[in-house]
C-alpha cells in the first residue's frame, strides 16, 4: 500500500524551499523528511528532487510514500464498527472488553486482529497504526492511521486531535463544571495502575455534569493531557469515582465495567486542513446503567 500527495505551490511560498512548503502544509517534521528519502519519493513537476530544491508558484509537488506490509497481527473476523474512513484514516467504535493490540498473553481477539481482517478482506496488507488507545474496558472511538505519515502527525501534532468522554459517576459533582488539575505518577505498589502525585506529570482534565440523576451523573470529560488512567482517576479523586470503576474506588454494581465512553473525535485533517467531528452513541450497557438509575 502507497501514500500519495499532490499540490500547487502557491504564490505566498514561492522561491521557498521545498521542505520549508511539506512542513508548513503538511507539519512534516525534519525526522520524516529523512525518513521519506530511504520510504518514498519527492517529485517537482514530474522530476526526483531532494527537499532542498526550491519552488516556484505554480509548479506541481509530488509525495509518494510506500507502505510496508503488515506481518504482525493475524487477521481475524471479529465485528468491526465503523464510523469512519477515507484515504488516510479510519475510525473505528471499540466495544467494551476488547483490548486494542495483541499482547503475549492474548494474541487474538483484540482490536487490531479485526481491523487486519478487515483490511485483508478489502485486499489491502497495511500495518495497524492506532493512533488513540483505550483501555479493555472503555468503549468508543478510536483513530487508526493508515500510512506513516498519518501516523507521525496525529501522534506528534495533539492539535489535530480533540476528544471528549461520557461516564457515569456515582453521586453529584460540586461544582456541576470545572478543571481539575492534579499531576499523576505510576503507582510503585501497582505498576498497571496510577496515582495522585504533587511529583507526577502535569495532567488537566476539564468536566462537565449533562445529567444528574438521583444516585448517579453523566459526566462529560475533555483531556487537556493524556495520561494513563487521567479521567478515572481524576474523577475519583474529585470524590465521585466512574460507576464500575473498582480500581479506583467505585462501589457500585449498575454495571460490570468502568462506564468510560469515547463519545467524541474533532479531526484536523492532513490533507484538507478542515476541521471534522465524529460521534459515537453511549452504549447500551450505560444506557442500561442510567435507566436502572432512574427507577431507584
Amino acid at each position: 500500500m502507497s501514500f500519495y500527495w499532490r499540490a500547487e505551490v502557491e504564490a505566498n511560498d514561492d522561491g521557498r524551499l521545498l521542505r520549508e512548503v511539506l512542513r508548513g502544509r503538511l507539519g512534516i517534521s525534519r525526522r520524516m523528511l529523512h525518513d521519506l528519502k530511504y520510504a518514498g519519493r519527492i517529485a517537482l513537476n514530474g522530476q526526483e528532487v531532494t527537499v532542498r530544491a526550491r519552488v516556484k508558484k505554480g509548479d506541481i509537488i509530488e509525495l509518494h510514500l510506500q507502505e510496508t506490509d503488515n506481518d504482525r497481527v493475524q487477521p481475524e473476523p471479529l465485528p468491526l464498527s465503523i464510523v469512519y474512513e477515507d484515504d488516510d484514516l479510519l475510525v473505528v467504535n471499540k466495544q467494551a472488553g476488547m483490548i486494542v493490540h495483541p499482547v503475549p498473553p492474548e494474541p487474538n481477539g483484540t482490536l487490531a486482529n479485526a481491523i487486519a481482517w478487515y483490511w485483508a478482506e478489502k485486499g489491502e496488507n497495511r500495518p495497524i497504526r492506532i493512533v488513540t488507545r483505550l483501555d479493555r474496558d472503555t468503549s468508543g472511538l478510536v483513530l487508526v492511521a493508515k500510512h506513516a505519515l498519518a501516523q507521525h502527525l496525529y501522534t506528534t501534532r495533539p492539535e489535530l486531535i480533540d476528544k471528549y468522554y461520557l461516564a457515569l459517576v456515582e453521586g453529584a459533582p460540586a461544582p456541576p463544571e470545572g478543571l481539575i488539575d492534579v499531576p499523576i505518577a505510576i503507582n510503585p505498589a501497582n505498576p498497571v495502575t496510577r496515582m495522585l502525585d504533587p511529583q507526577g506529570r502535569a495532567a488537566q482534565t476539564y468536566y462537565r455534569v449533562t445529567k444528574q440523576l438521583s444516585t448517579i451523573s453523566l459526566v462529560q470529560a475533555q483531556l487537556l493531557t493524556g495520561r494513563t488512567h487521567q479521567i478515572r482517576l481524576h474523577l475519583s479523586a474529585l470524590g465521585h469515582p466512574i460507576v464500575g470503576d473498582k480500581q479506583y474506588g467505585s462501589s457500585s454494581s449498575l454495571i460490570s465495567r468502568q462506564s468510560l465512553h469515547c463519545a467524541g473525535l474533532r479531526l484536523t485533517h492532513l490533507r484538507t486542513q478542515q476541521e471534522f467531528c465524529l460521534h459515537a452513541p453511549l452504549p447500551e450497557d450505560m444506557q442500561a446503567a442510567i435507566s436502572q438509575a432512574r427507577a431507584l
